[in-house]
């Protein structure tokens, strides 16, 4: 039986205290039996967000969450378009959830394992409704899976662990499911492991900019134009995008965008310090504590955990992901569905095509709404597929017109 949020809050604030005397135990930061005993407690649990970085939506936030993925759609940037539109109103990037979720204050309370490092390791989505400006979000969070593995970044000393997130509208409509894993690896295995530390960071000529800048100049969103179901077919190719290269300030732009779950500043940042003494970590030149999540910009604190350079947001990663799929479909398709996996790391300096084709294509059993499938790979300058994953895409009709919503296509069937 799902608890109740009342049930799950009381637990979760057991939890936070657990985690508090764990920080001055020499087990802090360790895989140990208990540890993972005490995460387990939470599964099937569902925990409200309660400080969520975004609750409002509105031109402001969406125009963020744009910029921050240079998305030039003007569905989500341009209001005198988005309300001649079938929406009346500027839509939201599907990005525009990692707000309401993952940059909150509260979405790591109780997340269990105190210490240990986590990587967001990618995330499924169910996209079901359009997100507009005037829409109001919160979110829940559930453990769904929780369980030991191995791998090549840290040996036997690493977890998994699930989060199923489910967001809702001002009328308790469910906007979008979306599943967030997360690999947990002790630093200090992490460290000895120093897997990636022989790459080396990339560096640019000047030729080489002026052609990755023409190449994203050519880059077109969809946008009004109708991609129609029956003239797409298997084995088609899904545009390219190019991403990167990644700088400090792009991860400047997507933390304004989405919020932080660690940063922060005065008093508040002073008590987060006291509840989670390792969430810090002191400035090796001017001896202040700092954020732990300093390493996806400092290059030092990389290193401490076996890494030759800062490197990339896991969700910042899926929101390009996300802005592949919604450039190609354009204002009148939808992306119903995108699985995908972090593999490596984007560093910082690095760039990226994402690029697929379609793979299969039918109508929904229940509804007669033309999908389509489609793979996908995201591959850096060294070669390497940082992110592949797959998609469905819902696309209208010609004979049967626009696409209705919600679309659930897990739900719909296959005619």
């Amino acid at each position: 039986m799902t608890a109740t949020p009342d049930q799950s809050q009381a637990d979760t604030a057991a939890t936070d205290e657990a985690v508090n005397e764990d920080a001055r135990n020499p087990e802090y930061g360790k895989i140990s039996d208990e540890a993972v005993a005490r995460l387990r407690r939470r599964l099937g649990k569902v925990v409200p967000i309660r400080y969520p970085y975004l609750r409002y939506v509105n031109q402001d936030s969406i125009t963020h969450v744009a910029r921050a993925i240079g998305d030039m759609n003007p569905l989500f940037i341009d209001p005198g378009y988005a309300e001649s539109t079938r929406y009346g109103s500027l839509v939201a990037p599907p990005a525009i959830l990692y707000a309401a979720a993952w940059g909150s204050l509260d979405l790591r309370h109780g997340q269990g394992l105190p210490g240990v490092h986590g990587f967001h390791s990618g995330d499924g989505w169910r996209l079901l409704r359009p997100i507009l400006a005037g829409d109001e979000l919160r979110a829940t969070k559930e453990l769904v899976r929780a369980e030991p593995m191995t791998g090549r970044y840290a040996g036997k000393k690493m977890f998994l662990q699930v989060e199923e997130l489910r967001y809702y509208n001002q009328r308790d409509e469910l906007v979008a499911i979306q599943d967030f894993p997360i690999i947990r690896a002790e630093r200090e295995a992490a460290k000895s492991r120093g897997t990636n530390t022989e790459l080396q960071k990339a560096t640019y000529t000047d030729e080489q900019v002026a052609e990755l800048d023409a190449e994203l100049e050519r880059e077109v969103p969809r946008g009004g134009e109708p991609r129609y179901w029956e003239d797409t077919e298997i084995g088609d190719p899904v545009d390219s995008v190019l991403k990167g290269p990644l700088t400090l300030p792009d991860m400047v732009t997507w933390l304004m965008a989405i919020g932080s779950p660690h940063v922060r500043t005065g008093k508040y940042w002073m008590e987060y310090r006291k509840t989670s003494p390792k969430v810090s970590v002191k400035d090796p030149k001017s001896g202040l504590p700092q954020a732990i999540e300093r390493v996806h910009w400092d290059d030092y604190m990389a290193s401490e955990i076996g890494l030759p350079a800062a490197y990339d947001y896991g969700s910042q990663r899926g929101a390009y992901a996300l802005y592949w799929a919604t450039n190609w479909v354009g204002d009148a398709g939808w992306v119903a569905k995108m699985d995908y996996q972090f593999r490596g790391f984007f560093f910082n300096g690095d760039h990226f095509r994402i690029a697929g084709e379609v793979t299969d294509k039918w109508r929904g059993a229940t509804t007669g709404t033309g999908y389509v499938s489609v793979r996908f790979s995201s591959i850096n300058q060294r070669g390497t597929d940082i992110m592949p994953g797959t998609g469905v895409f819902a696309l209208p009709s010609r004979s049967d017109g626009p696409l209705s919503f919600p679309v659930d296509v897990d739900a719909d069937g296959r005619a």
